[in-house]
């Protein structure tokens, strides 16, 4: 079955990994880059600098991750990525991944204000994430020469 690309997000409460209390995701109100992954993922550890890179240069708009990982495990990585965009943690049975129809991390979704999604993307994917970054107001080129960032690596 392909991954939910049309319809309704659904409106979920999974923890924060930095504690407090649980947050919805997408965020309410506002459109939303929504990234689901894990850690063992390479294609996921690929894409995440990049989610990164659009959560501090955007001026519109909210940049989520949602990791299938347990909080020690989403930690680690965040300290080895230097990641400082908020991360939420979904548990075994993964509800939220099988309400999307999730069967390949990375998937990004790009949810409208609505919470419809407006687009899904499964794997690393170059001009996606240029897209995405172009909607949330990121200005000039996302990746630079330095990057090496193939255009598309599957999950």
């Amino acid at each position: 079955m392909p991954v939910q690309s049309q319809g309704a997000y659904p409106a979920v409460v999974l923890e924060p990994l930095s504690g407090g209390p649980p947050a919805a995701v997408p965020s309410a109100g506002e459109e939303t880059l929504v990234l689901h992954g894990h850690r063992n993922c390479k294609t996921t550890r690929q894409t995440l600098p990049f989610v990164e890179r659009i959560q501090r240069r955007k001026t519109k708009g909210a940049v989520v991750a949602v990791l299938q990982d347990d909080r020690e495990t989403a930690d680690s990585l965040v300290r080895e990525q230097g990641l400082s965009l908020p991360i939420r943690l979904e548990s075994d049975p993964y509800p939220l991944a099988a309400a999307l129809s999730l069967e390949v991390v990375p998937t990004l979704f790009l949810v409208r204000a609505d919470g419809t999604i407006e687009k899904a993307v499964q794997a690393f994917d170059r001009a996606a994430l240029e897209a995405f970054a172009a909607r949330l107001g990121v200005s000039g080129p996302l990746f630079v020469p330095e990057d090496k960032a193939p255009a598309t690596k599957p999950g």
